[in-house]
């Protein structure tokens, strides 16, 4: 698939090329045999003229999607519910389709995607993207280079539609990459040296259709669409107005290369639904045409609680988003009911809720004591997270170290427990060794003798987070160190924490499977890392803003920065779990229960879903699961 080696372990290495071989010959002479077969509904209409052949419509190798449980049938229409249009992801990750995609083992490499093949220059400086031959857009047009040079050139560098400017993993020492187009089906990626994003952020992560929702990352759009709305081709148009419309994923007259194209949605509307697209470019092994279900129809809640009672009730034939943990004990009461069944699929999230230390803030002294390795520790130490997963989360959690979860390809077992037991003694022997010396009223004074106090500050995310948040302050507390709590709605807290003016930030966690994509909790890496924002704006801006860190945490930047120009992937494993591994042992970050689980809602005849996986918003969960061959088997 690609000519640089990956070096994956013994028989995973010879079984994934004798895969990959198996399904190059069978594509090849399923394609030769002319028997590729497709839905009955497109059947009748190649029969009535008005499509064509399903020959015609596949590229010459099309993706083979091998099945979890069964080879599928056709049909049926993939009930599910969300929120709104803010709530993009309940659809958008259905129809994941990059450039190159996110393997279902987070272990394993990356898979290819509309690209059939990447190769990298032996200087690691370009990255050629060769395209499946004969791939079409969902209304028969060709999908070529021209879609990604539209995106680059038209898009991505237009400041009225990008005002920031090309995203990082295409900047390579602040320089924009360069664009070299061979044929049309073939693309030249020059840099001005190794780039170590460009797969995996910009291609793997970033690489959909522009602009996924609301997130506005994307690797290619429908020039022969788009242009037409563009005001740099369409000189009567004065505004970008049109083209932010015309290029959004809820219109329903805007081509895609998803499996669904959204049919159904406008003003006032109360259903989404999305129908097949006739030039979809994967088949199963049997040379059958995806996706196996005709629809997608997503109902429109404004209450989460009524969206889980559609479900309860039987409603929705496979969904996880939206479902409330809260609810599991009802969800369980109504399997039989309902004719569903329920999976636990955990989260990649490190923690529910993470404590940062505000290693840059303003005032001296409590600057002095975060940065200190040993107070963090024993604020880890000084919190029972057993009783935090019993009494906030049912048990159902697992009490943890702040690391990456066991499917990461970063992911060292014997971090799991690090400064996570609890052990007050410990943490009371911690405190007083640096000098926090506990007075007679149980509470402790910084080391020039005033009194500590500190305040955790975060949002209300729910009844359950708000009360392991009340927990940990009276942790703190008992060891003393005199803790504080203050809650308030995101547009307060937001520009505080990325202000630096947080003593300490709560946050819920993600980027536990690969937290190498968007690094922030690994160190200071921007105004997101609530552990040193400052630091984080001094790394972000190159040293022009923030505050210069200190040189524990300069070795960490250095380290990330060797990731970036590195394209050799023992390189970055290596990089990256040392990274990790730094993380946890400074205690950048305090966790307490993480992996809690998905409710994950199933009808019984809903085939093809897995009973283990573990979901993630960067990997598009559902999405690795390639959805367009989820089917109903009666």
């Amino acid at each position: 698939m690609k000519n640089r080696k990956n070096k994956p372990q013994g028989t995973i290495l010879v079984s994934s090329i004798v895969l990959v071989v198996l399904i190059m010959i069978f594509s090849l002479s399923t394609m030769a045999a002319g028997k590729y077969t497709e839905a009955p509904e497109l059947k009748l209409m190649v029969e009535a003229g008005t499509l064509p052949k399903v020959e015609n419509r596949l590229p010459e190798n099309p993706l083979v999607v091998q099945p979890i449980e069964s080879i599928g049938k056709y049909g049926g229409t993939w009930r599910r519910a969300f929120t709104g249009i803010k709530d993009f992801h309940a659809y958008g990750r259905q129809i994941y389709d990059p450039i190159l995609r996110w393997p279902i083992n987070p272990k394993d490499e990356i898979q290819p995607g509309l690209a059939e093949r990447w190769e990298w220059s032996v200087d690691g400086k370009e990255l050629t993207l060769y395209l499946r031959k004969g791939l079409k857009w969902s209304d028969g047009e060709p999908f070529t280079t021209a879609d990604i040079t539209f995106w680059w050139n038209d898009i991505e560098n237009d400041p009225n539609i990008t005002p920031a400017g090309p995203h990082s993993e295409w900047m390579i020492n602040d320089k924009p990459m360069i664009l070299e187009v061979i044929d049309n089906t073939t693309i030249k990626l020059k840099f001005d040296a190794p780039n170590g994003l460009a797969e995996r952020v910009g291609l793997a992560f970033h690489g959909n259709q522009w602009p996924l929702g609301f997130e506005r990352f994307g690797f290619f759009a429908p020039r022969h669409y788009l242009e037409q709305f563009h005001p740099k081709y369409n000189k009567e148009l004065t505004d970008y107005a049109i083209f932010e419309e015309k290029s959004f994923d809820f219109n329903t007259e805007r081509p895609v290369m998803t499996a669904w194209q959204i049919t159904e949605w406008g003003p006032g509307a109360t259903r989404l639904v999305a129908t097949r697209n006739p030039y979809y470019w994967k088949v199963d092994p049997e040379g059958q045409q995806l996706p196996y279900i005709d629809k997608i129809s997503l109902t429109l809640f404004e209450d989460v609680q009524a969206l889980n009672l559609e479900a309860i009730n039987g409603n929705i034939d496979f969904q996880f988003r939206r479902m409330s943990l809260s609810n599991y004990p009802v969800f369980k009461e109504n399997e039989i009911k309902g004719d569903y069944h329920i999976l636990l699929w955990p989260d990649a999230i490190p923690s529910k809720i993470v404590y940062y230390f505000n290693q840059s803030i303003d005032d001296p002294g409590l600057r002095e004591i975060f940065q200190n390795v040993k107070f963090r520790r024993a604020m880890s130490l000084a919190i029972n997270r057993d009783e935090i997963n019993e009494i906030c989360y049912l048990g159902l959690g697992t009490p943890r170290a702040f690391t990456v979860v066991p499917d990461s390809p970063y992911y060292t077992p014997e971090l799991e427990k690090l400064y996570a037991t609890y052990d007050v003694e410990q943490a009371e022997a911690l405190l007083d060794e640096i000098g926090l010396v506990k007075g007679a009223d149980g509470f402790r004074t910084r080391m020039d003798g005033s009194p500590l106090e500190i305040t955790i500050e975060g949002m209300d995310w729910d009844k359950a987070s708000t009360d392991e948040v009340q927990l940990v302050v009276s942790y703190w507390n008992a060891v003393g160190v005199k803790t504080n709590l203050k809650l308030m709605n995101r547009d307060i807290y937001w520009p505080r924490a990325t202000s630096n003016e947080v003593q300490v930030a709560i946050w819920t966690e993600s980027r536990a499977i690969d937290p190498m994509v968007d690094p922030i909790w690994l160190f200071p890496f921007d105004e997101r890392s609530w552990a040193a924002p400052a630091y984080g704006i001094w790394y972000k801006s190159g040293g022009k803003f923030g505050q210069e860190p200190t040189a524990e945490i300069k070795v960490a930047m250095d380290m990330y920065n060797k990731f970036k120009v590195s394209v050799d992937p023992a390189i970055q494993l290596s990089i990256a779990k040392e990274l990790v591994k730094m993380s946890v042992e400074n205690v950048y970050n305090i966790g307490t229960v993480g992996l809690l689980p998905n409710v994950v809602v199933v009808k019984n005849n809903f085939k093809n879903v897995p009973e283990n996986f573990t979901t993630d918003w960067i990997y598009m969960a559902p999405g690795t699961l390639e959805p367009c061959h989820f089917y109903f088997d009666n």
